[in-house]
């Protein structure tokens, strides 16, 4: 198989080859030399492609978009970090909602000192608690979330 052209991926360790003779094919190889996708034996659904510019065009767009990639063409080492990597993502968004919550807490707290009447002390009193909850219950997620991500 005559390798036409060769890049490093854009956006995550590997490359992309472009190869053949026309019609050309491309392909994306993950760190480890795994296929990732192959668009020979996946089908490119035009039987190949007449540039190799085109053909590695499609490749790097394939390569950018995680969401057309399904997870039976990746290493199943890599599928399992990638899981765990994203558990983490995760559990940290959940605990910068938690930590901004809390600020908004702290605020409502300094609001209650100002407030004028019953009513506006019962909103913000019902205000902070409902807070409090949410932070608790985003608290125990991201460390369910951090949990999982450790044991993969």
């Amino acid at each position: 198989m005559k390798v036409q052209h060769c890049i490093d991926r854009p956006h995550e360790a590997g490359r992309i080859e472009v190869y053949g003779d026309e019609p050309y094919e491309w392909r994306v190889l993950d760190h480890a030399e795994q296929v990732v996708r192959d668009s020979a034996a996946n089908g490119t659904g035009d039987g190949g492609y007449s540039s190799v510019q085109v053909a590695l065009r499609d490749a790097i767009d394939f390569d950018a978009d995680d969401s057309v990639v399904p997870i039976f063409f990746r290493h199943s080492a890599d599928a399992e970090l990638e899981n765990a990597a994203q558990a983490q993502r995760s559990a940290g968004s959940l605990r910068d909602m938690a930590q901004a919550l809390k600020s908004a807490i702290s605020q409502a707290r300094l609001d209650s000192r100002h407030a004028t009447d019953d009513e506006a002390q019962d909103y913000l009193d019902a205000r902070i608690e409902a807070m409090e909850r949410i932070v608790q219950e985003l608290e125990e997620s991201a460390g369910r979330l951090m949990a999982l991500g450790a044991e993969d």
